[in-house]
């Protein structure tokens, strides 16, 4: 008999099991997972899939089981599980050579890179849907640039960064990752963003959804050993972007800020300047400085961390700062303090 049940990965001895499966099929694991399963025949193990929030990660199969109905019956319940914890839609990230077994289940691809990753989703309201939503949000202008920052949190860099390219450019959007996996909230950290640049006349500040996704959640467990995890992602990123959702709004440039200290945000401005072209062009904003050392939302998270909450005020606007004054503020940064 075939059934799913619940692997409590926690425990050491179902963990080993469950790496040793995953790397039978020449995949890795993990962390970010909230939720495993395996597929049963008795007592031995036949596949398994994990969840985390809405996506589907670490999903294997034996090899005598490839072609028959194993795999349906084990994602089938992967989302079942998502729908049931409140979610409405569910997110796979796969090879090409994979995507038929999913569209039978319902999903329908996003976008892709070359054969390396396809990006796909089942959803109630879908992203089709998101891509329309935008158009309440079209302006009359020729020059219409956009950024995309998670804003972890917001700070004078990145207020600079908004304020340079809105000088630069008739209409501006500014896309806040949505995924809540940061230190600050989704909803603060969007607010924040709001606040920090109200002054702005010329700027419409809009939610990402789940259509552009941070590091932290990108799943690389099937992708080659050798491959550049960061390179795959900025491609799909936009792909995304310059495919679907700039049209939308007409946005010809985009924006970032200049990386000299992460080598992996480098490779990802890299990457992100080679795939957009010709469509959207790519331009890098010098970074903020303050007394020759550049900032950074790492920096700020740092003194919070040591609960330096004086030298926060140099690195921030006054309404981040305000923010951290008030007691929702208090409690997040002893959350950040305890390392929550």
């Amino acid at each position: 008999m075939i059934q799913v049940k619940r692997m409590f990965t926690e425990n050491q001895r179902v963990h080993q099991r469950w790496v040793e499966f995953l790397s039978n099929a020449k995949i890795r694991k993990e962390n970010n997972v909230d939720f495993t399963y395996g597929l049963y025949e008795e007592e031995e193990l036949i596949a398994t899939g994990s969840i985390f929030q809405n996506i589907l990660k670490c999903i294997a199969i034996r090899d005598d089981y490839r072609g028959t109905a194993a795999l349906g019956q084990l994602i089938t319940v992967l989302i079942d599980e998502v729908f049931r914890n409140g979610y409405h839609s569910c997110y796979v990230y796969t090879k090409a050579d994979t995507i038929q077994g999913f569209q039978y289940l319902g999903f329908k691809e996003i976008a892709r890179v070359s054969d390396e990753l396809v990006f796909m989703e089942k959803a109630l309201v879908g992203f089709d849907a998101y891509c329309q939503s935008l158009e309440q949000y079209q302006q009359d202008a020729s020059d219409i640039a956009a950024i995309v920052m998670n804003a972890n949190p917001f700070t004078k860099g990145h207020q600079y960064l908004i304020e340079t390219a809105a000088k630069q450019c008739e209409w501006l959007y500014v896309f806040v990752l949505s995924e809540d996996v940061s230190e600050f909230p989704t909803n603060v950290r969007k607010e924040l963003v709001l606040t920090g640049t109200k002054h702005l006349e010329n700027v419409t500040v809009l939610d990402t959804e789940s259509y552009m996704i941070s590091a932290q959640t990108f799943p690389s467990y099937f992708l080659k050993e050798d491959a550049n995890v960061t390179k795959i992602q900025a491609k799909l990123d936009a792909t995304i972007f310059a495919e679907k959702i700039a049209p939308r709004l007409n946005i010809k440039t985009r924006y970032v800020g200049e990386e000299p200290l992460s080598e992996t945000t480098a490779i990802y401005n890299e990457a992100l300047a080679e795939t957009l072209l010709p469509t959207i062009e790519l331009k890098i904003i010098e970074r903020k400085m303050i007394a020759d050392e550049v900032i950074s939302a790492t920096k700020v998270r740092a003194l919070l961390k040591k609960g330096d909450l004086d030298a926060v005020k140099d690195y921030v606007p006054g309404s981040t700062y305000d923010y951290l004054l008030s007691e929702e503020g208090k409690v997040l940064i002893e959350k950040i303090r305890k390392g929550g």
